[in-house]
């Protein structure tokens, strides 16, 4: 917009240059030809009548004094013209830089998944937009606020030239100048931070005399605000509001993708995990019963080989205790590729599969497992919170199994509110929770870490109570699903709505969610 000012100022001052150059070509005309007049009238007149001669004399003269004056004029003129030329010029080539510049940093923003850079990109777009020095950007105050879940605040999440105590502080959003920008959903430019109701809290902005709060919104949401503060009295104006602003729109998106593809990442990791951690118990399943039975079934084998010779009469029976830890092996064999994948799961749902895991560990171990599945919480679980379920009961039933030595494992799948409560309780021996959980993950067995990240995986939250004689208890709160493409969930402390608002995106594409 300034190019276009300097370019209307300069053409009145060409129009002004041409017309005075025709001035002073008119006058130049006259004086020549007063002069020549005057030298003609000279000639052929006698020196009585030269009298009146000597004023045409004197107005050429004058009249050749005055066009060089209007020389001068015209020359001083004509440097200013060029002068003003030369900084339009500059100014046209610092507009093309920041043009690239700005241009640059928002395809940086839509091509980086990387969330810091996102941030940095926004920060630095102010110094770009506001076309400040290197001297006035230096002191120019840049910060990103977002909405946090838990308590619905605004939280810094970056900055510059803030202090320390500065990166800890939090706004509600409501009132001042950040208050008006999120009802207007507007960019709106402030004065004397230092008197704003909510920015008077930050040290930075105590001696800024212009703030600028762009709101970060996508859609009808508001997620937060970029703030941007200078020193100097009238740093911002519309059309910087009016740039700033679409950048801010920009980088919401640009930040939404980048926390949707850094949920996906953690996601497949989780994934691979969980993958690697179900072979290792498979190897140690394998090793601890299957493995064991048969190198016991080779052993009787050779000792019947030898009885034949000695004592053919214990044969029958030795024969007979093979057969037994035979059918031992191939229950366990068959247990565990249940466990590994329940097909009934999938064909008749959780309480039937529950039921079939109690069967089997009564039929292969001899544990008793009670189990009571409310066909309402079933119905609204789907196949992956429905699968995760299984897998953590089967996991808690055989720690039980092999540690607690109890009598009986209850397993409950039940409503509470929003909630469906899984339990697996034993009456066995317990044990002290300060004791087993210190230094828990240095130990090779990981069954109840395991059991933890795949709560995790359908954003349920496991709790495990214990004490020696009183038989231990697993609890998993699940939030369940109310309605098609939602839930009714407690949001994990410290998630940005920014966040929560990519995990939407994630669900309505039918994709893993963190």
């Amino acid at each position: 917009m300034s190019e276009q000012r300097n370019s209307l100022k300069a053409q009145p001052q060409n129009t002004a240059v041409g017309i005075l150059a025709i001035i002073w070509v008119i006058l130049l005309l006259a004086g020549l030809v007063g002069v020549v007049i005057l030298l003609v009238m000279v000639s052929s007149r006698s020196a009585t009548q030269t009298a009146p001669l000597g004023l045409v004399i004197g107005s050429g003269v004058l009249v050749l004094v005055g066009a060089g004056g209007l020389i001068r004029s015209v020359t001083t003129l004509k440097r200013r013209i060029d002068v003003m030329q030369a900084e339009r010029d500059e100014d046209l080539r610092a507009g093309e830089a920041r043009s690239r510049s700005l241009y640059e940093l928002a395809y940086q923003m839509g091509s980086t998944l990387n969330y810091e850079k996102i941030l940095q990109a926004a920060l630095e777009a102010g110094r770009l937009a506001l076309r400040r020095s290197d001297d006035e950007s230096a002191n120019l105050v840049a910060v990103v606020m977002l909405f946090h879940s838990d308590d619905n605040v605004l939280h810094v999440v970056s900055g510059r030239r803030l202090t320390r105590a500065d990166e800890t502080v939090t706004i509600p959003g409501k009132n001042g100048i950040v208050g008006q920008g999120l009802r207007e959903a507007e960019p709106i430019i402030g004065e004397n931070s230092r008197d704003d109701a909510e920015l008077q809290y930050f040290i930075a902005f105590q001696n800024c005399r212009s703030v600028l709060c762009i709101p970060l919104r996508t859609g009808f949401d508001n997620f937060g605000v970029i703030l941007y503060g200078s020193e100097k009295a009238n740093a911002f104006n519309a059309a910087h509001a009016e740039l700033l602003s679409s950048i801010g729109i920009q980088a919401t998106i640009a930040l939404q993708n980048a926390l949707l593809y850094q949920n996906i990442r953690d996601e497949k990791e989780k994934i691979i995990q969980a993958e690697e951690d179900a072979r290792k118990k498979l190897s140690r399943d394998l090793h601890d019963g299957p493995t064991q039975t048969i190198s016991a079934i080779a052993m009787r084998m050779g000792y019947i080989n030898r009885l034949i010779q000695k004592s053919p009469e214990q044969v029958p029976a030795e024969l007979q205790k093979v057969e037994e830890l035979a059918r031992r092996t191939t229950k366990e064999i068959r247990h565990l590729l249940f466990t590994l994948r329940p097909l009934v799961l999938e064909t008749h749902g959780l309480a039937v599969a529950l039921s079939q895991l109690a069967e089997k560990m009564k039929e292969t171990h001899g544990q008793n497992v009670a189990v009571r599945v409310s066909r309402e919480v079933e119905n609204a679980l789907d196949y992956n919170q429905q699968g995760i379920i299984f897998y953590i009961v089967e996991e808690g039933v055989n720690n039980a199994r092999k540690h607690a030595r109890a009598e009986i494992i209850n397993v409950s799948v039940l409503p509470q509110g929003e909630y469906a409560v899984v339990q697996i309780a034993d009456n066995g021996v317990g044990f002290n929770m300060n004791s087993v959980t210190s230094g828990y993950e240095n130990r090779g067995s990981l069954g109840m870490s395991n059991m933890r990240e795949r709560a995790e995986l359908i954003e349920g939250t496991l709790k495990v109570e214990s004490r020696e004689g009183r038989g231990t208890m697993i609890t998993v709160y699940i939030p369940l699903r109310v309605g098609e493409g939602s839930r009714v969930t407690d949001a994990p402390k410290g998630t940005t709505k920014l966040a929560l608002a990519a995990s939407e995106r994630m669900d309505r594409a039918n994709l893993p969610r963190r």
